[in-house]
């Protein structure tokens, strides 16, 4: 009994609840709707005309943007509206104004379902619903009025309307609201003021000169208006394109000096068209940055995506060279003790002879792996570093036993410690540029120089014979190191001719 009494009194507190919010809705809308209406009239001096231009664009707006259970409280609105129309201008026939509001329910009624998808497709849909119901308003007042002036007073308040009611539904109900509590206290508020201020004064600045400017001139103050739209579209997309239509358009009421029909429409044609094209401006800048923010996050992905690849390789390359050093090293070591047996069981001199080339073949296998081992794996830049890794490269490959002269410069004043990718990356480069001006260059001079500053420059130069430059990019080794420079963001040239040596040049980015 207890339980079925608590639930009488919640039915009746949400029935009630249903009922005020739908009673003031209805005397909001309302509000709105008759302030709309007497600014209209005011501008178009046509109570009937007034209705079309921004009390019936504020109806659409509201309809598009909320539930269908709630469509008759907007309507409700305009009927009441209508009906004091009729009650005030007993002489005017308003009556057939509730058959074309059904008309334009009928309208919204089928269409609602397709008003989805993106913001484009949205305004288009806005844009397709403004032009049916300023079509099928000018169709039936027709009779009375010239029809075209009719629909572009419709299209017009539309594009004024619609869009803005957009534009409010977004910031209320598709951005996360954050509770008013007194967690907020220590967080600091930011407040955007610069670009309000710059609009501000271009907006009264507008203002002044269409009101100073002699009648000659007033075409010219139109392209003053565009400049806060492109401002605000620029910086806040199509929103904000939108916000500065809408207070331009005030700016343009506020300074019109005539409301006769050649006048006005010359008032309502700017109005669409400052609308449309900053509309459409605002959304082609959003797009547009919309598209930058996607490949941005494209490029930091596949920054990252670069990253675990050299790091898998390198965990491979070092999985090898250990699993090469423990089988190899074993191995050897037991042929170089089977050769020492053989030896000593057999005191003869073909026995000594094949013991001695099989220790010495057995060796040169041990070497030849080490060797194998440390390009594999550079033992030397885990333990000594970057800059005495490369050093030692010069001494490893050999330049001092061919009479090679290097020259090797390190340059890195604020001593920036880079990442393990990075370091593994220039250690590779370099590697392969020696190897190849020792294999190929017949050089005599190598001067290799490493510069970190604001970005990583390596330069590797030889004074060799150079090679043909058609068949830069021939080889794997070129390939490959302009892969992995490509690959962390950087640029790599090369520059060859034949008998006048090699130039490298590297740059990548601090990472």
């Amino acid at each position: 009994m207890l339980n079925l009494s608590i639930f009488s009194m919640r039915t009746l507190n949400k029935k009630s609840a249903i009922f005020l919010t739908a009673l003031y809705s209805i005397f909001g809308i309302f509000c709105g709707n008759f302030c709309l209406w007497i600014i209209s009239d005011y501008l178009l001096n046509d109570p009937i005309l007034a209705l079309f231009f921004l009390p019936c664009s504020l109806r659409l707006g509201i309809v598009l943007h909320i539930p269908r259970r709630f469509w008759a409280i907007p309507y409700v609105c305009e009927w009441l509206l209508i009906g004091l129309l009729w009650h005030t201008y007993p002489n005017l026939s308003v009556q057939w104004l509730y058959v074309l509001s059904l008309l334009s329910y009928l309208v919204c009624f089928k269409a609602f379902p397709y008003y989805t998808g993106t913001q484009w497709q949205k305004l288009s849909l806005q844009g397709g619903f403004i032009f049916i119901i300023s079509l099928l308003n000018a169709s039936l007042l027709a009779p009375t009025n010239h029809f075209g002036y009719t629909f572009l007073v419709s299209l017009t308040g539309g594009l004024l309307v619609v869009p803005a009611c957009y534009l409010i539904y977004e910031y209320l109900f598709k951005h996360r609201w954050i509770p008013l509590t007194a967690d907020l206290i220590h967080k600091p508020i930011s407040l955007r003021t610069r670009h309000i201020f710059i609009y501000l004064f271009l907006f009264i600045l507008n203002i002044y000169i269409q009101t100073t400017l002699p009648s000659e001139f007033m075409r010219f103050a139109i392209f003053c208006l565009a400049i806060p739209i492109i401002l605000l579209a620029f910086h806040y997309g199509w929103q904000g394109a939108l916000l500065g239509t809408l207070l331009n358009s005030i700016a343009l009421i506020a300074t019109s000096h005539g409301f006769s029909n050649v006048e006005m429409t010359d008032l309502l044609l700017s109005l669409s068209a400052q609308t449309v094209t900053g509309i459409f401006l605002g959304l082609a800048i959003q797009y547009q940055r919309d598209l930058n923010h996607s490949i941005s996050i494209e490029l930091s992905k596949n920054k990252w995506l670069t990253t675990q690849l050299i790091d898998t390789e390198e965990t491979i390359r070092k999985e090898i060279a250990r699993e090469l050093h423990d089988e190899i090293g074993q191995n050897i070591t037991a042929i170089r003790t089977q050769a020492n047996i053989l030896k000593r069981l057999k005191q003869s001199e073909a026995t000594t002879k094949v013991a001695d080339l099989i220790e010495a073949l057995s060796l040169n296998v041990y070497d030849t792996t080490k060797s194998l081992l440390n390009r594999l794996r550079p033992k030397s830049l885990d333990d000594l570093g970057l800059q005495q890794s490369i050093q030692d490269l010069f001494l490893t490959l050999g330049f001092e036993k061919q009479h090679i002269q290097t020259d090797f410069a390190w340059h890195n004043p604020q001593d920036v410690i880079l990442d393990h990718v990075t370091e593994m990356t220039l250690y590779r480069l370099c590697q392969e540029s020696l190897n190849n001006i020792i294999k190929h260059a017949q050089a005599s001079h190598i001067k290799l120089s490493l510069s970190v500053t604001n970005s990583i420059f390596l330069s590797i130069e030889d004074n060799g014979i150079g090679m043909d430059p058609t068949h830069y990019f021939n080889g794997f080794g070129i390939k490959g190191m302009r892969e992995r420079v490509k690959l962390l963001g950087g640029d790599f040239q090369l520059h060859a001719e034949l008998g006048q040596g090699t130039i490298i040049t590297i740059r990548l980015p601090l990472r």
